[in-house]
């Protein structure tokens, strides 16, 4: 019944950019093959182009989830390896390799479904939206993260991750034909660069553990009391790197809202990630359950898929 409701209209797929928050993209992918919903187009962004692309190429989705799943930190390192080019960390050579293994010479024009990923044109600040030449070069370019990969060179341009201009690539999706647009926004969003400043019990605990080690012992809860007045514990402020990421983040999630806003999607999905901060290469580890949330946030969505197709996708 689900594939009769919307089978009506042309549904496309706006992969947004996030890192191995990308991992979600599986998910929603999971969910629309389990309800028998044909995607006829797909547009993404950075990781979102990486997961379009190889769906889009027939890959089929348990293969993406197993080789989600099966990457190991000695792997995740490699792809990342500096490498100290000019233009950015690494090279992004080990990268290509992986993507050639897997894709060849297939071309962005030939593959069964119809694909665009986008980039962004770092002279102009342009999105690149590439919907033709080698796969491999067009999911390169939109991954290409500023200062982490050395960017692409492309029809006498030079491009970097997606991800900057076009976080969730809803108008690229539509000018592949797309009727009804699904839109998968997997961006980070800023969380609390530094902790909070601990309560009372957290400080009169902290001190009890650590009477073996200090001599100190309140005579009175007075004492202690009196003794934290005296030096209140002020919530710490971020080092550098915390805070340019901070601000990094804040632009990111602007741009996002606004651009949704300029070309909405029929249907926005957003996983419900959690929100503490995490290392980089931790995330990529936990493609399971990233995964996971992709697909609950897509079940979540059916209810407003299914009404927006008996819509006509017309609003």
């Amino acid at each position: 019944m689900a594939a009769q409701s919307e089978g009506r209209l042309k549904v496309g797929l706006a992969l947004g950019s996030g890192g191995a928050r990308g991992a979600a993209h599986v998910g929603v992918l999971k969910v629309l093959e389990r309800e028998g919903i044909e995607v006829v187009a797909i547009a993404g962004s950075s990781i979102g182009a990486m997961v379009g692309g190889a769906y889009a190429a027939g890959t089929p989705v348990e293969r993406i989830e197993e080789e989600w799943k099966r990457a190991s930190l000695p792997q995740v390192v490699r792809t990342f390896l500096p490498t100290f080019p000019r233009a950015g960390l690494s090279s992004g050579a080990e990268l290509e390799r992986y993507l050639r293994s897997v894709f060849g010479d297939m071309r962005v024009e030939d593959l069964r479904i119809p694909f665009a990923a986008l980039a962004t044109d770092l002279d102009t600040g342009e999105a690149v939206v590439i919907r033709e030449g080698p796969l491999v070069e067009a999911l390169r370019a939109s991954t290409a993260i500023p200062g982490i990969f050395r960017p692409v060179r492309w029809r006498g341009r030079i491009l970097v991750d997606g991800g900057l201009v076009e976080p969730v690539p809803v108008r690229a999706c539509r000018e592949l034909g797309a009727e009804l647009v699904i839109g998968v926004d997997v961006g980070p969003r800023p969380v609390p660069s530094t902790p909070e400043r601990r309560s009372l019990w957290d400080e009169l605990e902290e001190r009890l553990r650590a009477l073996e080690e200090r001599p100190w012992v309140p005579a009175s809860l007075l004492e202690f009391l009196e003794t934290r007045l005296e030096r209140p514990r002020e919530r710490p402020l971020p080092g550098l790197f915390s805070l340019l990421n901070q601000s990094a983040l804040i632009l990111l999630q602007e741009i996002t809202e606004l651009k949704l806003k300029l070309w909405p999607p029929d249907v926005l999905v957003r996983p419900e990630f959690p929100r503490q901060a995490g290392s980089y290469l931790r995330t990529y580890l936990g493609a399971a359950e990233y995964i996971l949330l992709g697909e609950r946030a897509m079940e979540a969505a059916l209810p407003a898929l299914f009404s927006r197709a008996r819509r006509g996708g017309d609003g």
